[in-house]
């Protein structure tokens, strides 16, 4: 083979001065003038992303004591409570209207104070407790509040500007009040919920911003609801109004650079769509340029430092370049395949290149079956040390010998599980090959260097997600950013909803399996967050002060309609009994302890009325409903698959059961009207509930117990009074009436006579 010639080696050395120090240049140029502009686009974006998260809690807030209101007005009980007289004989009502309304000031928001207004029957209820309202208070309020075109509205108020009698206004100067009228769905309102929130509270919420920034948040009509570092713009915080009108309200986000008080700032701002309040970020141009000038300086010393770097190793470098590739040559000539390639080669490179070429065909193979091996020990190792099971002195080797990314600041797993599995697509024992879709569709999405090897571990997909991010509202967004992602492509290419469970973060590999159980804690909520939910294991609220009774009365209202098989009433009894799962803020596990003696005691029923349903032929099926994945698919299950055709083979079994229980009952009636007899003891004699029996007889006899109780016993007043000599008072005694007015009174109801005319009546038309 031909030696290289010396040109070759000036080549080089010419090469490398142009491509090391031309970049260099370059660089160095373009450094200072873009320093300044990278500096602000990062701070914009920095912006951007405090006003989202700021805007995020406050709409947090804000939207759970909305959707919290909107459960509590749409329930039953407050819709019969608020069209009631509140006075003495309906202490119980007002005595469980504020126990609701306290609930709802229990929750970690600020609400300070809850207020109630019937219109119809003008009385009011909030903390101070209940007022009626005379006509000047009622013109009042329906002239501040039912003028508003809006069912529902958030309002900005001065405190002694709110026009609710007895109003708590104590910790703040404005409020924002959330008005609703009622009912919701109506168009005449009846009443209204005044719910009354402190700008304090939404101040505090803001408290992250910095000596640096200053945020504001106007509602839509540029009121300043709250502002946080005021001082920032000046001695006095005063804004000016032409500021707010230099705001695009067509547009959902934008910037604009605005002079106040002779100092030029930088006005980020972004608008809600859930309330139309604008979230607004202000600093000062001077803080963002002010590290410009020492990067300039910076620079032009780098590259200078570089360039006479760069020229050393041009020509130092270009020296010993060839070293390493003649001791290759030599490698490869002194090997019996190396003379074979070394006759066919050009040159040094076209020699190393071709030998390199054949020992990676060679070993091609072996790394396939390496690799897969590998990743097989990645994911048991995963399993295992999210389950608890790997040492303290077994992770650094561990992490080290996969090549797992180790510089982070902080890890969190989120776990994911599917919901609801589309039938005509996929089959209930498809969920693995799914779920392991999903892991490989994550390994895709998310980079090696963010993450751990995602793994499948029972019924569902876990990835330990490591970040490098000290500031609380970038992790945060950041990991709603990923989640999203994977949400968004799950459900376009398999056309699945998924929840996602997200644990707290941790700094040490040692609580991976903390922060394991955390994710899979918090993906037992989705039951009642419904489907497609992202829960944040921080957010939870596992501090219950009380325990939620079990709803016996609404249960046994429900079994009372099953026996009557009254399918309307049975559902609609369901139907209040989720409500009420739904509308108590309880815990999973309690709730799962309600739901399973709920279908434990409806088995029981099953069994003592001897029915049969398919779907629950035994106690197994009561743990059916953990396969379902929100409130509303178990309400739907419990209903269609359970209920219903219990009611129909009910009715199938003995549809005469019925008429036979009211028969005996009148029979009853027939011997025993003189007696003191009630439905209280027909029911201890017939071994019946009293309200079930009442329920029988009025649908087989079209009148109450009580109502034909009395039309009987009328009708042998009548027979005596017109057949013996018996008086009035012995009459009365004999029907037990406690005395003879009582008797008179329901006679002359029924005939709208006295008995003394009736039998006189009588008497005339005989003669």
């Amino acid at each position: 083979m031909k030696k290289l010639s010396t040109q070759h080696y000036f080549k080089l050395i010419a090469f490398l001065v142009i491509l090391s120090t031309v970049p260099v240049i370059i660089t160095g140029g373009l450094s200072f003038w873009q320093s300044s502009k990278a500096i602000v686009d990062y701070s914009n974006d920095e912006k951007k992303q405090n006003i989202y998260q700021i805007q995020t809690n406050v709409e947090q807030v804000l939207q759970y004591i909305d959707l919290s209101t909107t459960y509590f007005v749409r329930s039953a009980q407050t819709q019969e409570f608020v069209k009631e007289d509140m006075n003495g004989r309906s202490f119980s009502n007002f005595h469980k209207l504020r126990k609701d309304l306290n609930h709802l000031q229990t929750i970690d928001t600020g609400i300070e104070d809850v207020i109630l207004v019937s219109f119809d029957k003008r009385w009011l209820i909030n903390n101070d407790g209940l007022v009626n309202l005379d006509n000047k208070t009622y013109e009042q309020i329906n002239k501040n509040y039912l003028s508003i075109p809006e069912k529902s509205a958030w309002l900005m108020e001065e405190a002694d500007q709110i026009q609710l009698p007895n109003a708590t206004k104590k910790s703040c100067s404005h409020y924002i009040n959330l008005v609703k009228k009622l009912p919701i769905l109506s168009s005449q309102p009846e009443g209204l919920i005044s719910v009354i929130v402190p700008t304090c509270e939404l101040t505090e919420i803001m408290a992250q911003s910095n000596d640096s920034e200053s945020f504001i948040i106007l509602d839509e009509n540029n009121q300043t609801i709250a502002h946080s570092n005021a001082e920032y713009t000046g001695e006095d915080g005063y804004i000016p109004k032409n500021l707010f009108n230099k705001i695009d309200r067509n547009e959902l986000e934008g910037q604009f650079e605005y002079k106040i008080n002779g100092t030029d700032f930088k006005i980020s701002y972004q608008s809600s769509e859930y309330n139309d309040w604008t979230y607004l970020s202000l600093v000062k141009l001077s803080d963002l340029h002010m590290k410009s000038s020492s990067i300039g300086w910076l620079t032009v010393l780098i590259v200078s430092i570089l360039l006479i770097i760069s020229l050393c190793i041009a020509f130092i470098g270009s020296k010993v370049l060839y070293k390493p590739i003649k001791k290759l040559k030599s490698v490869i000539d002194s090997s019996s395949e190396g003379k074979a390639v070394s006759e066919n080669a050009t040159n040094e490179f076209d020699l190393i290149e071709t030998h390199i070429e054949k020992i990676l065909n060679q070993n091609h193979l072996l790394e396939r079956r390496v690799q897969s091996q590998v990743t097989q020990l990645k994911q048991l190792f995963m399993i295992r040390l999210l389950q608890g099971k790997v040492t303290s002195s077994e992770l650094p080797l561990k992490v080290k010998s996969f090549n797992y990314n180790q510089d982070w600041t902080g890890l969190t797993i989120f776990s994911l599980k599917l919901d609801e599995i589309d039938q005509d697509k996929f089959n209930k024992n498809d969920q693995d090959l799914i779920l392991f879709a999903i892991n490989n569709l994550i390994e895709d999405l998310i980079p090696s260097q963010e993450r751990f090897t995602p793994v499948v571990i029972n019924d569902s997909q876990s990835t330990l997600i490591i970040t490098k991010c000290d500031n609380e509202a970038d992790y945060t967004h950041i990991i709603n950013q990923k989640v999203k992602i994977i949400q968004t492509k799950v459900m376009e290419l398999f056309h699945l909803s998924v929840s996602i469970g997200i644990s707290n973060r941790y700094k040490e590999l040692e609580d991976s399996n903390i922060a394991f159980k955390e994710s899979k804690e918090a993906l037992k909520y989705r039951l009642k967050m419904g489907e497609s939910s992202i829960i944040f294991y921080e957010n939870l609220n596992r501090r219950y002060s009380s325990v939620a009774p079990y709803p016996t009365a609404i249960k046994n209202k429900t079994f009372d309609a099953i026996k009557l098989s009254d399918k309307e009433q049975a559902v609609s009894e369901l139907s209040k009994f989720f409500d009420y799962l739904d509308r108590n803020d309880i815990h999973h596990q309690q709730l799962e302890i309600i739901l399973s003696r709920f279908l434990y005691e409806l088995y029981e029923l099953k069994e003592l009325l001897g029915a049969n349903v398919e779907d629950f032929q035994s106690t197994d099926m009561i743990t059916y409903y953990q396969n379902l994945n929100s409130i509303e698919a178990i309400h739907d299950w419990v209903s269609g698959q359970l209920i219903i055709p219990l009611i129909e083979s009910i009715d199938a079994k003995d549809d005469s059961k019925n008429k036979k229980i009211s028969d005996k009952m009148i029979r009853i009636i027939h011997e025993d009207y003189d007696k003191d007899i009630s439905l209280d003891v027909i029911a201890a004699e017939l071994h019946y509930n009293p309200n079930y029996l009442s329920s029988i007889f009025q649908k087989e006899t079209g009148y109450s117990f009580s109502e034909y109780l009395l039309r009987y016993r009328l009708n042998k007043a009548k027979e005596w009074l017109t057949t013996t000599n018996m008086s009035v008072k012995e009459i009365a005694e004999r029907l037990k009436y406690n005395n003879s007015q009582n008797f008179i009174r329901s006679f002359r109801r029924m005939e709208e006579i006295t008995p003394g005319k009736y039998r006189a009546r009588y008497k005339s038309k005989e003669a």
